[in-house]
């Protein structure tokens, strides 16, 4: 009877310990993975959690990046993941190869074995693409994204090119769309964001101090405060740190705090009123 009824009590803990496992899915990921499927003392594993499922988090830092696996699960590990290798957080995979002056220097400089417009992280930049009157003005996608000329933001967004229309401060008031994007006034951004045009922020909007500092997504577009670029890039919003004007992108600082410096920092390469870039 005593045997039978330690039997007993043994199957009854090992149940319950059981359904314990299959309901564990409260873990998080830590910064290693050693293989097991066991919990830690901070969080379970990397690879697995409690009931041998698969967890997944983000991939980007140094330790989450060089563990030797898909933290996020989307298909790509450590440094072959762009939340690793894009991540200036992240200095194990080599250095970024991500800004103009990067991708035009006959170096590969995230060892991707891809050099400057070659490499996928260069692809999108002015100096990839196209960036010059030239280039903005032959009816032909230079850089093959779909987009040509003026309606390429390569070359719209690109304070060197000229070709290409812009609606003025003093026009951003006369009712009419003076650049014939569609948009008019403090509708059309090239008035919105410039710090010389006289715009309010609109409800809904997310385009100065307030609505940029506030914690909320106020436009939904899925970015808040200063990830926003409507916050980041706008001449009117101060909260985010400011490097977006000539004289703050020509003094050898990285005045916002993003890593980037000068025209090394696309608040200075693409911002339209800062033409220091320009060369």
């Amino acid at each position: 009877m005593r045997n039978g009824l330690w039997i007993l009590m043994v199957v009854a803990l090992g149940v319950g310990l059981g359904c314990r496992a299959e309901t564990d899915d409260t873990v998080v990921p830590d910064a290693r993975d050693d293989g097991t499927t066991t919990d830690d003392s901070v969080g379970a594993d990397a690879d697995a959690d409690a009931d041998g499922e698969v967890v997944t988090g983000p991939e980007n830092t140094n330790a989450l990046c060089d563990d030797g696996f898909d933290n996020d699960a989307d298909g790509y590990t450590d440094c072959d993941d762009f939340d690793c290798s894009t991540n200036p957080a992240v200095t194990i995979c080599g250095s970024p190869e991500n800004t103009d002056a990067l991708c035009s220097d006959d170096i590969d400089n995230d060892g991707d074995t891809h050099t400057d417009c070659d490499d996928w992280d260069c692809e999108d930049l002015p100096v990839c693409g196209e960036s010059t009157n030239a280039a903005c003005d032959d009816d032909i996608d230079n850089d093959g994204d779909t987009h040509t000329d003026c309606g390429d933001s390569d070359c719209y967004n690109n304070p060197c090119v000229t070709v290409c229309p812009h609606e003025a401060p003093a026009q951003c008031g006369n009712g009419t769309d003076d650049d014939g994007d569609t948009y008019t006034d403090c509708v059309d951004y090239d008035c919105l964001y410039h710090p010389d045009a006289v715009c309010p922020c609109e409800s809904g909007g997310e385009c100065d101090n307030t609505t940029c500092d506030n914690g909320v997504d106020d436009d939904g577009n899925g970015h808040t405060d200063c990830d926003d670029f409507a916050c980041s890039r706008n001449g009117h919003v101060t909260v985010c740190g400011e490097e977006n004007t000539d004289a703050l992108c020509d003094n050898d600082i990285d005045d916002d705090g993003d890593t980037y410096t000068d025209c090394n920092d696309f608040s200075c390469s693409r911002t339209l009123w800062v033409t220091v870039c320009c060369g």
